[in-house]
């Protein structure tokens, strides 16, 4: 009993969090999208998915305030690791930019803004490979410098290149590996990082 509450307690803890409710619901999100690619009710575990993902994008608009203050804090910090700095910043940056333009392009869908999302959408995608870019190359340094074990940094690691072989199968067809992934392994490896990045919550 005292095993079971000490989980409970500890789950409770990562879902009173921000990153906790988004990476949980991130991770249903997709075992559903795999789900629903063995299902014989496919359209069904489709839709629920994407009223999953559609939670996400209205919870992030809440974390523009963090996001920004991290921005701030990162602008008024005196670097001791000059590359470690570009990464980080370089990464925070793209993300925030990446929260407005999303919110530019859901109030344009919702008909709020008389605005074509497509555009923003599309930015939404580059701005998430530049910031994953930042990301691996950071995660790669650190594994570099640490030496290879299987600690949160390489596990980061995995995660982020598993959301990156994702985000460029998103781009238009031609362009690296875009277009190549079924709709199961796109699903696949985007569970992966959701639960990596779940795990690192708790």
């Amino acid at each position: 009993m005292a095993h079971i509450r000490e989980y409970l307690d500890a789950l409770a803890s990562v879902l009173n969090t921000y990153a906790g409710r988004d990476k949980a619901l991130r991770s249903v999100s997709f075992m559903l999208a795999l789900k629903a690619q063995s299902s014989t009710r496919k359209e069904v575990v489709l839709a629920l998915a994407k009223q999953c993902s559609s939670a996400r994008l209205v919870l992030r608009q809440f974390n523009h305030p963090s996001m920004i203050k991290s921005c701030w804090d990162l602008l008024t910090t005196q670097p001791t690791d000059y590359f470690e700095y570009f990464c980080t910043t370089a990464g925070t940056s793209a993300y925030t930019i990446y929260g407005v333009v999303e919110l530019l392009a859901w109030l344009s869908d919702a008909h709020i803004l008389a605005l074509d999302s497509t555009q923003f959408w599309r930015w939404c995608l580059y701005l998430w490979i530049a910031a994953l870019t930042s990301g691996i190359i950071r995660q790669m340094r650190l594994i570099s410098k640490k030496g290879l074990k299987v600690d949160k940094d390489l596990l980061t690691l995995i995660g982020l290149v598993s959301d990156f072989i994702v985000a460029i199968h998103s781009l238009p067809c031609r362009v690296l590996w875009s277009c190549k992934l079924s709709a199961r392994h796109s699903a696949a490896f985007s569970l992966v990082a959701s639960l990596i990045g779940f795990y690192k919550a708790l």
